[in-house]
């Protein structure tokens, strides 16, 4: 019951902050802490780059581009289903991203869930991704 209690109010609350509206300044700052992470991530530090992605989520929590980011490095740092939690935000807000479905796609099979990695790449592929067309002929034939 409790369990139930704390899903409800963790829905309804990421809800609530995905419906405030986000100030300029917000999407400055969170444009800034992404180019930050992208530093941090050329040069390796994985976990820098989470933070400063983590930022830019907190700065414009509808940023797509963060959690792709933020799904990329935590890829790096093999925590797939947190980088899985990230891509599928990621194309919440932009359902034609195939960055992030291949992204999610290849997490998907590296904690063995063969089928939804093929779905995952297949949507890549059909928006454009060309890497998704190899790695559907690595994971999913």
């Amino acid at each position: 019951m409790k369990q139930m209690l704390f899903i409800s109010v963790f829905i309804i609350y990421s809800f609530a902050i995905y419906s405030q509206p986000v100030s300029k300044a917000g999407i400055e700052e969170s444009n800034s802490s992404i180019e930050k992470g992208n530093i941090k991530a050329d040069n390796g530090d994985w976990k820098g780059a989470v933070n400063d992605y983590t930022n830019a989520v907190g700065y414009n929590p509808k940023n797509a581009s963060a959690y792709f980011h933020n799904g990329l490095a935590k890829q790096n740092l093999k925590d797939y289903r947190a980088a899985i939690v990230d891509f599928s935000k990621a194309i919440y807000f932009n359902n034609s991203d195939a960055s992030s479905y291949y992204g999610r796609g290849i997490c998907y099979f590296s904690i063995g869930f063969k089928e939804k990695c093929c779905f995952d790449l297949s949507k890549a592929s059909e928006l454009g991704n060309n890497d998704a067309n190899q790695a559907i002929q690595n994971y999913c034939n």
